[in-house]
């Protein structure tokens, strides 16, 4: 039986956490990405799982997301290529036949993985439906994933830096809403073309953005977390809140008792910030 993601398993275990490669997928024909399946999809999921934005956004971008849709989310996927929108269908291992979908593609994967940064955590998945010749601006994710395209062209950059102090650096400046140097993402950045039945790996907190050809583009993302992705994101949230008292914290990685320690903070402090939602004024 043909896997529906196809991995160089060496090229992969070479390249993971560091850098990106191509992968094929036999997702083109799947009765789940049919844009009748899809917009069923998007009418199931919860209100907070749909994100409708703009798809002529510039590459720079730091306005944050600006939901720009109205009325049933299935409406919007059905006239894309009138509406311009980008459109984000997030989480949908909420809807089981996704779920069971995600888990097919991830579990060949996570023989690759194995006990690389502490192993495989919290699968996900997304599916992208954009507007012909739109934009998905820089930017960095916590977790790796794998994009597949199934209809349409994306073109994927992914400055991937050598000097990690450089991509921690950039990754600060993110986190803190600063400017980031996208001159020098463009220096390094190595770019994807992207057809039906192709995809990319994305490792995780490296900057990539997207551009679509003309056409609809369909694309289903795969992300998932290590431990040490997961505990990495949680040490960026305290670092950032540490840098506002003027700290100079240590990055990830550099110390992972520290790491444990910023983590179980960072937990805790999300933990009371829910229970003082819940607590009546």
């Amino acid at each position: 039986m043909r896997s529906l993601l196809e991995i160089d398993a060496t090229s992969f275990g070479e390249a993971f956490a560091r850098r990106s490669v191509a992968v094929r997928h036999a997702l083109v024909e799947h009765p789940l990405f049919a844009m009748d399946a899809i917009a069923e999809l998007a009418n199931r999921l919860p209100p907070a799982s749909v994100r409708r934005e703009r798809g002529d956004l510039p590459i720079v971008n730091r306005d944050g997301y600006v939901d720009v849709g109205h009325g049933p989310p299935s409406a919007t996927i059905l006239d894309v290529e009138r509406n311009g929108f980008r459109i984000s269908l997030r989480d949908i291992q909420q809807v089981p036949e996704y779920a069971e979908l995600i888990d097919e593609c991830l579990d060949e994967v996570e023989q690759v993985v194995g006990t690389r940064e502490g192993g495989m955590r919290r699968r996900t998945g997304y599916v992208f439906i954009t507007a012909p010749a739109c934009n998905t601006p820089m930017h960095f994710d916590p977790e790796h994933s794998f994009l597949l395209q199934v209809r349409g062209v994306k073109h994927v950059s992914v400055a991937a830096f050598d000097d990690d102090g450089v991509r921690q650096r950039e990754l600060n400046r993110y986190y803190d809403g600063d400017e980031c140097d996208f001159a020098a993402m463009e220096d390094v950045a190595e770019d994807f073309r992207i057809d039906p039945g192709v995809g990319v790996y994305l490792p995780s907190f490296v900057p990539h953005w997207v551009t679509t050809e003309a056409g609809v583009s369909v694309s289903f993302s795969i992300p998932f977390y290590t431990e040490f992705s997961e505990r990495a994101e949680s040490v960026n949230r305290i670092n950032h809140r540490l840098r506002k008292l003027h700290l100079s914290p240590r990055p990830p990685g550099a110390s992972e008792p520290v790491d444990r320690v910023k983590a179980a903070g960072f937990e805790l402090w999300g933990r009371v910030r829910e229970v003082r939602r819940k607590v009546p004024a």
